[in-house]
């Protein structure tokens, strides 16, 4: 049987941040499951469009499922490494998935990182996000995620809920402005607290634009420049979780659990 493991990221435009991110992610499961052919697809069709033009291909995740189909693979699993279930999980991964089970004897979706139902389910993921030994003395975890633009994703409260049942020195928001807790909701919890330095870190699996530019950008509305100007201490680092290699061992059990 001609069996495939399709990776489906959202996608990175800059070469080293996938290299470190995504390509060692690819790696472990290369090792990992070596009876497995394992190929790599896109949901950004922005990023994939802007580096078509610059000459480097990546398919989308139709695309490769149907050259899949075409070259006679029966089982497939599709492996997400997106953070969460939310909307770009449910209308890229899932309904391609679905519309995609009749074509192979068999199909297995992987869940995202962070697949649970409240904060009870994130003991242990999310130690692994925190790494809290990398505080300095005094300093207190600040973790940007990415939220949903359309729906709340209420992932990312469950994530400051455990943390906060646990008392950890840990904040944790999103960029999108709609979402929540997003920019301003932190900035208030950070300052009821009365917290003085701040360690900022993305909460995404790459360091991309998000965390170069929104996160620890030179511009007056990044959050760096933000919690600054409001008499916080801010260190940064602009890793994505992917160059973790316990974060990526996750990934590798939602495939497990996937089969």
């Amino acid at each position: 049987m001609k069996q495939a493991i399709v990776v489906t990221t959202f996608g990175v435009g800059d070469k080293d941040v996938k290299k470190k991110c995504i390509d060692s992610l690819i790696a472990d499961i290369r090792k990992e499951f070596p009876d497995y052919d394992v190929f790599e697809a896109w949901t950004s069709r922005f990023l994939i469009k802007k580096l078509a033009a610059q000459g480097i291909k990546y398919g989308t995740l139709e695309s490769v499922l149907g050259n899949l189909e075409k070259e006679g693979y029966e089982k497939v699993v599709v492996a997400p490494t997106h953070l969460t279930p939310g909307q770009e999980f449910d209308d890229k991964v899932v309904k391609v998935v679905d519309d995609a089970r009749d074509k192979f004897m068999e199909v297995h979706l992987a869940q995202p990182a962070l697949a649970g139902k409240g904060p009870e389910d994130y003991a242990g993921i999310a130690d692994i996000l925190f790494y809290l030994d990398s505080l300095e003395p005094g300093e207190e975890l600040l973790l940007m995620g990415h939220g949903s633009p359309k729906r709340h994703n209420p992932v990312y409260e469950w994530v400051q809920e455990y943390a906060d049942k646990k008392h950890l020195p840990v904040h944790v928001g999103v960029l999108e402005a709609e979402d929540y807790p997003n920019l301003d909701d932190v900035m208030k919890r950070l300052k009821e607290k009365g917290v003085k330095k701040v360690f900022l870190r993305p909460m995404l699996l790459t360091g991309g634009d998000h965390a170069t530019v929104d996160m620890a950008g030179d511009q007056p509305d990044s959050w760096k420049n933000i919690v600054s100007a409001a008499g916080i201490e801010v260190r940064f680092s602009t890793k994505g979780l992917g160059e973790n290699q316990l974060y990526r061992s996750i990934y590798i059990k939602r495939i497990k659990n996937a089969l």
